[in-house]
Protein backbone atom coordinates (compact mmCIF):
# COMPACT_ATOMS: atom_id res chain seq x y z
CA UNK A 1 0.00 0.00 0.00
CA UNK A 2 2.84 2.36 0.85
CA UNK A 3 4.41 1.73 -2.55
CA UNK A 4 1.16 2.63 -4.28
CA UNK A 5 0.85 5.84 -2.26
CA UNK A 6 4.45 6.71 -3.04
CA UNK A 7 4.05 6.25 -6.79
CA UNK A 8 0.78 8.18 -6.84
CA UNK A 9 2.37 10.97 -4.83
CA UNK A 10 5.29 11.23 -7.23
CA UNK A 11 3.02 11.13 -10.27
CA UNK A 12 0.82 13.88 -8.87
CA UNK A 13 3.68 16.22 -8.01
CA UNK A 14 5.70 18.16 -10.54
CA UNK A 15 9.41 17.59 -10.76
CA UNK A 16 11.63 20.55 -10.23
CA UNK A 17 15.18 21.65 -10.65
CA UNK A 18 16.53 24.81 -9.06
CA UNK A 19 20.06 26.07 -9.36
CA UNK A 20 21.53 27.33 -6.12
CA UNK A 21 23.31 30.13 -7.96
CA UNK A 22 19.95 31.79 -8.63
CA UNK A 23 19.45 32.33 -4.89
CA UNK A 24 21.92 34.96 -3.58
CA UNK A 25 20.08 35.22 -0.24
CA UNK A 26 22.42 34.84 2.76
CA UNK A 27 21.96 33.61 6.33
CA UNK A 28 24.05 34.09 9.45
CA UNK A 29 26.00 31.03 10.52
CA UNK A 30 27.01 29.86 13.96
CA UNK A 31 30.45 31.22 13.06
CA UNK A 32 28.97 34.76 12.92
CA UNK A 33 29.53 35.06 9.16
CA UNK A 34 26.93 35.42 6.40
CA UNK A 35 26.63 32.41 4.10
CA UNK A 36 25.02 31.80 0.72
CA UNK A 37 23.76 28.46 -0.52
CA UNK A 38 26.20 28.63 -3.44
CA UNK A 39 29.06 28.20 -0.94
CA UNK A 40 27.87 24.65 -0.34
CA UNK A 41 26.05 23.33 -3.41
CA UNK A 42 27.36 22.65 -6.89
CA UNK A 43 30.76 21.60 -5.54
CA UNK A 44 30.61 18.00 -6.81
CA UNK A 45 29.02 16.81 -3.56
CA UNK A 46 25.52 15.96 -2.47
CA UNK A 47 24.21 18.54 0.00
CA UNK A 48 21.47 17.77 2.50
CA UNK A 49 19.96 20.97 3.90
CA UNK A 50 18.12 20.06 7.09
CA UNK A 51 15.71 22.59 8.64
CA UNK A 52 15.27 21.87 12.34
CA UNK A 53 14.71 23.27 15.83
CA UNK A 54 16.35 22.34 19.12
CA UNK A 55 12.86 22.29 20.70
CA UNK A 56 11.53 19.75 18.17
CA UNK A 57 11.66 16.18 19.51
CA UNK A 58 11.51 14.73 15.99
CA UNK A 59 14.42 16.93 14.92
CA UNK A 60 16.45 15.83 17.96
CA UNK A 61 15.70 12.20 17.06
CA UNK A 62 17.28 12.48 13.60
CA UNK A 63 20.33 14.58 14.53
CA UNK A 64 22.60 11.62 15.44
CA UNK A 65 21.96 10.06 12.02
CA UNK A 66 22.61 13.36 10.25
CA UNK A 67 25.83 13.77 12.25
CA UNK A 68 26.98 10.22 11.44
CA UNK A 69 26.15 10.75 7.76
CA UNK A 70 28.10 14.02 7.73
CA UNK A 71 31.07 12.51 9.57
CA UNK A 72 31.32 9.63 7.09
CA UNK A 73 30.75 11.68 3.91
CA UNK A 74 31.70 15.28 4.72
CA UNK A 75 35.16 15.14 3.25
CA UNK A 76 34.17 13.03 0.23
CA UNK A 77 30.86 12.99 -1.62
CA UNK A 78 28.15 14.50 0.58
CA UNK A 79 27.62 16.98 3.38
CA UNK A 80 24.92 18.27 5.72
CA UNK A 81 23.98 21.91 6.26
CA UNK A 82 21.61 22.68 9.13
CA UNK A 83 19.23 25.62 9.32
CA UNK A 84 17.87 26.23 12.82
CA UNK A 85 14.49 27.93 13.24
CA UNK A 86 12.20 28.57 16.21
CA UNK A 87 9.68 25.74 16.65
CA UNK A 88 6.71 27.64 18.08
CA UNK A 89 6.69 30.62 15.73
CA UNK A 90 8.74 29.37 12.76
CA UNK A 91 10.62 32.60 13.43
CA UNK A 92 14.28 33.37 14.04
CA UNK A 93 15.75 31.18 16.80
CA UNK A 94 17.69 32.26 19.87
CA UNK A 95 21.29 32.04 18.66
CA UNK A 96 22.81 31.18 22.05
CA UNK A 97 20.30 28.36 22.59
CA UNK A 98 21.16 26.87 19.20
CA UNK A 99 24.93 27.21 19.70
CA UNK A 100 24.74 25.59 23.14
CA UNK A 101 22.58 22.77 21.80
CA UNK A 102 25.01 22.08 18.95
CA UNK A 103 27.93 21.99 21.36
CA UNK A 104 26.11 19.83 23.94
CA UNK A 105 25.11 17.27 21.29
CA UNK A 106 28.46 17.29 19.40
CA UNK A 107 26.90 18.40 16.10
CA UNK A 108 29.82 19.43 13.95
CA UNK A 109 28.29 20.13 10.55
CA UNK A 110 27.70 23.76 9.53
CA UNK A 111 24.52 25.40 10.85
CA UNK A 112 22.78 28.66 10.01
CA UNK A 113 20.06 30.70 11.73
CA UNK A 114 16.79 31.67 10.00
CA UNK A 115 13.07 32.10 10.23
CA UNK A 116 11.03 29.71 8.09
CA UNK A 117 10.49 32.49 5.53
CA UNK A 118 14.22 33.24 5.37
CA UNK A 119 15.03 29.53 5.06
CA UNK A 120 12.50 29.23 2.21
CA UNK A 121 14.20 32.07 0.32
CA UNK A 122 17.63 30.57 0.97
CA UNK A 123 16.61 27.07 -0.16
CA UNK A 124 14.15 28.02 -2.89
CA UNK A 125 11.26 25.94 -1.51
CA UNK A 126 8.63 26.45 1.20
CA UNK A 127 9.17 25.24 4.76
CA UNK A 128 5.88 23.59 5.65
CA UNK A 129 6.99 21.49 8.62
CA UNK A 130 10.07 20.42 10.52
CA UNK A 131 12.16 18.44 10.36
CA UNK A 132 12.48 18.74 6.61
CA UNK A 133 15.52 17.91 4.50
CA UNK A 134 16.25 19.22 1.01
CA UNK A 135 18.57 17.39 -1.39
CA UNK A 136 20.91 19.06 -3.87
CA UNK A 137 22.72 16.80 -6.29
CA UNK A 138 26.47 17.26 -6.97
CA UNK A 139 25.67 19.64 -9.84
CA UNK A 140 23.79 21.95 -7.45
CA UNK A 141 20.23 21.12 -8.49
CA UNK A 142 17.49 20.85 -5.88
CA UNK A 143 16.00 17.44 -6.64
CA UNK A 144 13.50 17.00 -3.81
CA UNK A 145 12.81 17.01 -0.13
CA UNK A 146 11.98 14.63 2.70
CA UNK A 147 9.41 15.74 5.28
CA UNK A 148 9.76 14.14 8.68
CA UNK A 149 12.47 12.18 10.44
CA UNK A 150 15.12 10.83 8.10
CA UNK A 151 17.54 8.04 8.97
CA UNK A 152 21.11 7.52 7.89
CA UNK A 153 20.01 4.53 5.77
CA UNK A 154 17.49 6.72 3.95
CA UNK A 155 20.12 9.39 3.38
CA UNK A 156 22.50 6.77 1.99
CA UNK A 157 19.81 5.36 -0.31
CA UNK A 158 19.00 8.77 -1.76
CA UNK A 159 22.58 9.66 -2.66
CA UNK A 160 23.47 6.16 -3.86
CA UNK A 161 20.47 5.97 -6.16
CA UNK A 162 20.82 9.61 -7.26
CA UNK A 163 17.07 10.08 -6.99
CA UNK A 164 13.84 9.83 -5.06
CA UNK A 165 12.45 7.22 -7.47
CA UNK A 166 13.23 4.02 -5.59
CA UNK A 167 10.56 2.52 -3.34
CA UNK A 168 13.33 1.24 -1.05
CA UNK A 169 13.79 4.68 0.51
CA UNK A 170 11.48 4.22 3.46
CA UNK A 171 8.27 5.58 4.84
CA UNK A 172 8.90 9.33 5.12
CA UNK A 173 7.16 11.80 2.88
CA UNK A 174 9.16 12.51 -0.26
CA UNK A 175 8.28 15.19 -2.73
CA UNK A 176 9.38 16.86 -5.92
CA UNK A 177 7.34 20.02 -5.73
CA UNK A 178 7.60 23.24 -7.64
CA UNK A 179 10.20 25.64 -6.23
CA UNK A 180 9.13 28.42 -3.89
CA UNK A 181 8.26 31.66 -5.69
CA UNK A 182 9.30 34.88 -3.98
Amino acid sequence: MLKIFFYLFILLTASFSVSADTRPFSLKGTDGEQHQLSEYVGKDKWVVVNVWSSACKFCRHELPDLTDFYDSHGKKDAMVLGIAIDLETFGYPDEDTVKNFLQDYFIDYPNLFASADQAAKFIGAPITSIPISFFYNPEGKLIGHWSGIISRDQLENIIQRDSFKDDQLGSGEMSRRQPHKE
